[in-house]
């Protein structure tokens, strides 16, 4: 949209990736930047946040999909629904295993 190109689905999927970065890493995306500066730097420098190292791979897959420079080659929402749903045992166990590491008091159960 930026570009001044028409308007397609494309652009909401790119923006789901960075909603997907942003409920995984708990931070806004480009924090030193104004919005202007932000949006120069995307399209016109190829900018995208920065995945953490313990991201899950699948994760960093579906961000880096959904932010191709290219709109053409951004899955569509039914093929991120996909890789979500492909990925939902591994990403729930991974959870899983992150709250228990996480909880501050051990619980009868485990």
């Amino acid at each position: 949209m930026i570009q001044h190109r028409p308007y397609t689905q494309k652009v909401d999927v790119y923006s789901f990736g960075i909603v997907l970065w942003e409920l995984i890493t708990g931070l806004l995306p480009y924090q030193s930047m104004t919005a202007v500066q932000a949006a120069f730097a995307v399209v016109n420098k190829g900018a995208r946040p920065t995945i953490p190292i313990d991201c899950l791979p699948v994760l960093s897959d579906i961000m880096t999909c959904c932010w191709d420079s290219d709109p053409d080659i951004r899955p569509t929402f039914s093929q991120v629904v996909k890789m979500l749903e492909a990925a939902e045992t591994e990403i729930m166990t991974n959870i899983r295993r992150a709250r228990f590491r996480c909880s501050p008091h051990p619980t009868a159960t485990g």
